[in-house]
């Protein structure tokens, strides 16, 4: 079983890896909507991730996403060797490593801020590589997913077929709920999620209107594109040692009190002893 398992991984990191190499070597010349799609995710990744951070992303493409938040220290990760070729050449100011999602064990955090955008979607194991990115954060790292809605399934492989959207291999489409788990099985915790983009297309005025309100709106948020979530590790409850208190009912017991101090451990934390009196006489 194990052995299938590894074939069968390999071939899908072999596709996966020929399917983004061929579209890279499209891009120069691609003229369907995914300019506008990307701009608009663009600003949304500028409005929650200040500038001048330690960022990583994960299947960071040519890696113009990574760019233009501006890091101080950018790490862009992909599969394919084309795409990390160009973004190479775009981008010579950040870091860029040709490796597989699922094993980033070449990394050296920590991060403050870690993106996986339109990726979970493509992903073998998505809980590996979540597991993965927990080692790569401090208390205070954000992880910003955003990941296709099942809502444009459909929609989604009939722009392919027409040839104004990219075309994709077969994908995970992932619900909110299943992301919540598997980000919850990892050591994250979701504090918010949301959605954005109804209208995929540079139309003037109408996207605006659909992207930046509608979208915002029921019923309309549930015809969005595109799911996101903000997330970040969970805290580690280290248990304190607990004191203890020893109650000691006591009456005419003057013999005894030094045998109680002497004969009662040290237990947690700390130990108290705490007589109770009841009208002693000695």
């Amino acid at each position: 079983m194990g052995r299938s398992l590894d074939v069968k991984f390999a071939s899908y990191r072999q596709s996966r890896r020929n399917h983004w190499d061929s579209v890279a070597r499209k891009m120069d010349s691609w003229t369907g909507w995914g300019s506008a799609y990307h701009a608009r995710l663009m600003q949304i990744y500028r409005f929650w991730v200040a500038p001048r951070q330690r960022i990583l992303e994960v299947g960071c493409g040519h890696g113009d996403l990574l760019a233009s938040l501006e890091p101080s220290f950018g790490v862009g990760v992909d599969g394919s060797p084309e795409m990390v070729r160009r973004a190479r050449m775009l981008h010579p100011e950040l870091e860029f490593i040709e490796a597989d999602g699922h094993d980033l064990g070449m990394l050296e955090g920590p991060f403050d801020v870690i993106i996986l955008s339109d990726l979970i979607d493509d992903l073998w194991d998505v809980q590996q590589v979540f597991r993965q990115l927990r080692g790569l954060c401090h208390v205070r790292t954000r992880l910003i997913i955003n990941s296709y809605s099942r809502v444009w399934e459909l929609p989604l492989v009939i722009a392919a077929k027409l040839g104004v959207a990219k075309p994709r291999l077969t994908q995970n489409w992932l619900t909110v709920d299943d992301v919540f788990h598997l980000l919850n099985l990892a050591g994250f915790e979701v504090i918010r999620t949301w959605q954005e983009i109804l209208w995929p297309l540079g139309t003037p005025v109408i996207a605006g209107l659909f992207n930046r309100i509608l979208v915002k709106t029921w019923p309309f948020k549930f015809f969005a594109m595109t799911n996101f979530f903000l997330v970040r590790p969970c805290q580690e409850i280290t248990p304190k040692r607990p004191l203890v208190s020893v109650i000691v009912a006591a009456r005419n017991e003057e013999g005894n009190i030094a045998q109680i101090f002497s004969r009662t451990p040290e237990m947690g934390a700390g130990t108290e002893l705490v007589f109770v009196e009841g009208h002693s006489q000695d």
